[in-house]
């Protein structure tokens, strides 16, 4: 059913509740929410829950959701990008009605008891309307994978694993295991892995590493010993998970993609986002366009530069770049490389991404030739996400 014209009214009002608290509101709808249906728990990052980056993600959802009601298909990109996350945690259509109970519960409790029953009803009306396009969008992600045996989380074997530079980071290739059809995959694209600890679930996405080949999935893995809370699934598969042990992980999702491999194309990561950009870069050099390629590589020293000697190989000497982290090195280097034609494509934390894309839009270089893929929920990303009509990276 539509929103009245009262139901927008009431909506746009409140919406800067969000903007100023959603990250306090979804806070109370998670706490509420893993009370109730501790379950659900298994399709979360429990690390970006404990960190606060999944609340702060949903609270912009909502509020860029609410922001633009009047026309949600300016949203549409960071809608496919969040649905395909769904897929791949896989979230049902039967989850939409529970969030949507504990949504309500939580604006109702943040004031204090005191929502006018006009608010409340705006607030539902509004949250079915989102959730009825995600589910729909979601049913035919589904439905591309084929029958129900290739939707949830399917058994994979570990046939390589190496250490490729200090963190540690290492590489693991990985066989489907059940004989099942190994799903076709576009650059750029990620797969979820799923592991147990101490009799919980938990899930984490890691790009592909390299172009389709028929074969096999290949990812990099960074063990993070910086931060609390220490990301639990890679951890645990550095230290736990061998050649030869069986994982469980969802076919390929993700929205992040090269989107004209005949323009030049400028690609900065930090760190391991270099992941997600490698196999772009080796897709263009079996395209024989390497030519067109320029990366720029931000680590903290070198010895994190993964991939470097085939970026020498593939890429001439003026090509490839490997910066110890330094922004005005790094912008310097921007404006000698950038043209108003190239897609520059950025890999990294969301603090890094915001620094680079503010940069480039000083350039005058247009936002549709910026496509992002971020470490964290994708909408806690709000300024790309407003913006962007390209690509960037709860329920």
């Amino acid at each position: 059913m539509p929103l009245t014209e009262g139901q927008k009214q009431i909506l746009k009002s409140t919406a800067p509740i969000f903007k100023e608290n959603g990250k306090e509101i979804t806070s109370i709808l998670y706490k509420h929410l893993f009370a109730h249906h501790p379950d659900l728990l298994n399709i979360f990052n429990r690390t970006n829950q404990k960190n606060g980056t999944q609340p702060f993600a949903l609270a912009n959802t909502v509020f860029l959701a609410i922001k633009n009601i009047d026309n949600l298909e300016v949203l549409m990109p960071q809608i496919l990008l969040i649905a395909h996350k769904h897929r791949a945690s896989t979230v049902r259509p039967e989850h939409y009605p529970i969030v949507g109970k504990y949504f309500l519960i939580a604006i109702d409790e943040f004031l204090g008891g005191m929502a006018d029953p006009d608010i409340r009803n705006a607030w539902s009306a509004a949250y079915k309307i989102i959730s009825s396009i995600f589910i729909d969008i979601e049913k035919k992600l589904y439905a591309e994978l084929g029958d129900k045996h290739q939707q949830g989380f399917i058994p994979f074997k570990i046939i390589e694993k190496e250490i490729i530079a200090k963190g540690p980071i290492a590489a693991i290739t990985l066989e489907r295991n059940d004989g099942g059809k190994l799903q076709k995959y576009h650059s750029g694209q990620y797969i979820t892995l799923q592991i147990k600890k101490d009799g919980i679930l938990h899930i984490r996405h890691y790009s592909l590493m390299q172009p389709y080949d028929g074969k096999s999935y290949r990812i990099a893995i960074k063990q993070d010993n910086d931060h609390e809370p220490k990301g639990i699934v890679s951890t645990e598969i550095i230290t736990k998970y061998n050649v030869g042990d069986i994982i469980t992980l969802s076919l390929p999702a993700g929205t992040f993609k090269l989107v004209d491999s005949d323009k030049r194309c400028l690609f900065i990561a930090v760190g391991v986002g270099i992941t997600a950009l490698s196999a772009m870069i080796y897709d263009l050099h079996q395209q024989g366009k390497a030519d067109l390629v320029t990366l720029i590589h931000c680590v903290t020293n070198e010895d994190q530069a993964i991939f470097a000697d085939d970026m020498r190989r593939i890429l001439s000497e003026n090509r490839y770049h490997v910066l110890l982290q330094g922004k005005k090195q790094l912008h310097d280097l921007i404006k000698k490389i950038i043209t108003p034609e190239t897609n520059v494509y950025l890999c990294g934390s969301v603090q890094f991404i915001n620094k680079v894309e503010e940069y480039l839009l000083k350039c005058n270089h247009p936002s549709s030739q910026i496509h992002i893929e971020t470490y964290q929920p994708a909408l806690s990303l709000v300024k790309g996400a407003v913006k962007n009509s390209a690509t960037t990276k709860p329920i």
